[in-house]
């Protein structure tokens, strides 16, 4: 395994996601805050891309069940319950959308939800203009069933459908693009944008809502937006922060652990039986170094547990409460660290490389934000069959991820064609089956066809993965993005330079 794994020592991380997405994580799930000058605040100006690769937090509730299981009872927070404004609106009513055009960006014009009326033009108009065009989408590239997904399914759909090219240029971190984007307004490119589409959640969208980069008032207009859950916080808020209109979900997450049940029948469901368990099977657990996410998440999981819960955290970064508690994490992180893996001394990059280790047998256990991670990998042959999923009895953390579109770009309405597919019935049934992504819909099923709603039912669920209406059950949110960066930056000089 030499040259694989790496020993993380980077005294200064930038975030990256995702998504998430990713980002959640080897596979869907495997996907900058401030432009990664840390903090809330943010700059135009960005910094080198952090060397670790992760997706947005995105690798959703599972195939079968999951499609079509209620959305799970994420308790809201503040932010989120107020904060939805004008970008939400409840199934089946129609919502006009403010135009919140600032410096930088385009608004819409007249319509409401699903109307297709997106900057002045129709729907119509807007296929006729994309038609023959290309859609330069920036997205992580370390998954192979998203880039199956895309690459023998969206991007031939998309010729045939629509005439559109789709150009995937995988990233190796998310921050790669959210850079990039800054780079080309800090030189005054405020149109012609080399950019069309990002996948993103999190602090990688913070960033550029507070730079203002980021093309408005679109998403909650596209056709297929009116079969979107829009009503739910989960979706109308990322991390906290209101969508606004401002990005398109595509794929629900949430964490779960992967077990051999050939060789852990029962596995830990807490962290208190995590250090039991390893004190009588030491080198056999590890967890992914932040800044990926899979890695972050987990460590925002012992968070929650070791500090009496997620509510204390608010709706927005609370200082006084953070530093009081969060040493609780470090002390038991550390004190599992001589435990874990080569002993602590090293942390696999990413979670790709965790489940290379667990596939390898040198550890007993793996962890990704796709409940159907497990089943994915036992169908294609990299996880044994005896491979399952589990769940923390305190529950483990869900959120969504997204498409969005600089405001620069020089292709916008390539890229609303290609975000509408993306969230088209047919799309995301694809996406949704274990041979492409496994991820769940994004989509409210009740307001599909009863055709659609059969086809998602009838998408085979398999025993290595947990059926979503128990799932679904044991949700947490997410905390507001500013205590992500925080965190990982905590983490790196409480634990990983101890």
């Amino acid at each position: 395994m030499k040259g694989v794994y790496s020993m993380i020592e980077r005294p200064h991380l930038c975030l990256s996601r995702r998504h998430l997405l990713i980002g959640t994580a080897a596979s869907a799930g495997a996907a900058l805050l401030a432009a990664c000058g840390g903090g809330g605040t943010a700059t135009d100006t960005p910094k080198p891309a952090a060397p670790a690769g992760a997706a947005p937090t995105s690798a959703p509730t599972s195939a079968a069940a999951s499609s079509v299981a209620t959305t799970p009872p994420i308790a809201p927070t503040a932010a989120a319950t107020a904060a939805t404004g004008n970008a939400t609106t409840s199934a089946g009513s129609a919502v006009a959308v403010s135009a919140t055009s600032s410096s930088g960006t385009a608004s819409g014009g007249t319509g409401g939800l699903g109307t297709g009326m997106i900057n002045g033009m129709t729907w119509e108009q807007i296929l006729a203009k994309a038609k023959g065009g290309t859609a330069n989408w920036f997205l992580y590239g370390g998954s192979t069933t998203t880039n199956d997904y895309l690459d023998k399914y969206v991007i031939p759909q998309m010729q045939q459908q629509f005439g559109v090219t789709v150009k995937r240029t995988p990233v190796t971190d998310t921050v790669e693009a959210v850079n990039k984007v800054l780079a080309e307004k800090q030189a005054g490119k405020a149109t012609g944008g080399s950019i069309d589409m990002i996948w993103i959640n999190g602090e990688n969208f913070r960033t550029m809502a507070d730079a203002n980069i980021l093309f408005t008032d679109w998403a909650q207009r596209l056709p297929n937006a009116k079969l979107i859950a829009w009503d739910e916080p989960v979706v109308n808020t990322d991390f906290g922060i209101p969508v606004n209109g401002r990005e398109a979900p595509w794929a629900r997450a949430q964490f779960i652990f992967i077990n051999d049940s050939a060789k852990v029948a029962t596995p830990w469901k807490s962290f208190t039986e995590l250090e039991t368990y390893l004190k009588a099977n030491p080198g056999k657990f590890t967890y992914p170094a932040p800044p990926d996410f899979t890695g972050s998440a987990f460590i925002r999981h012992v968070l929650y547990e070791t500090t009496g819960g997620w509510q204390q955290y608010g709706d927005k970064f609370n200082e006084s409460v953070y530093t009081a508690k969060s040493p609780l994490a470090w002390e038991y992180l550390n004190r599992i660290k001589p435990l874990l893996w080569q002993k602590g001394a090293t942390y696999p990059e990413g979670a790709s490389k965790l489940d290379q280790l667990f596939a390898d047998g040198e550890v007993n256990f793996t962890m990704n934000y796709s409940p159907t991670a497990a089943s994915v990998g036992v169908a294609t042959g990299k996880f044994p069959k005896t491979t399952r999923s589990f769940y923390l009895t305190a529950g483990t953390i869900a959120n969504v991820s997204y498409i969005t579109i600089p405001a620069n770009a020089a292709n916008k309405e390539a890229a609303l064609v290609l975000a509408n597919f993306l969230e088209s019935p047919e799309a995301q049934l694809e996406k949704a089956k274990q041979t492409r992504s496994g991820d769940a819909t994004v989509l409210n099923v009740s307001k599909l066809s009863d055709a659609d709603r059969t086809a998602f039912k009838g998408i085979p669920l398999d025993e290595a993965t947990i059926p979503s209406a128990e799932l679904s059950q044991h949700a947490l949110p997410e905390l507001p993005s500013a205590y992500v960066d925080r965190i990982e930056k905590d983490w790196t000089t409480s634990v990983l330079k101890k």
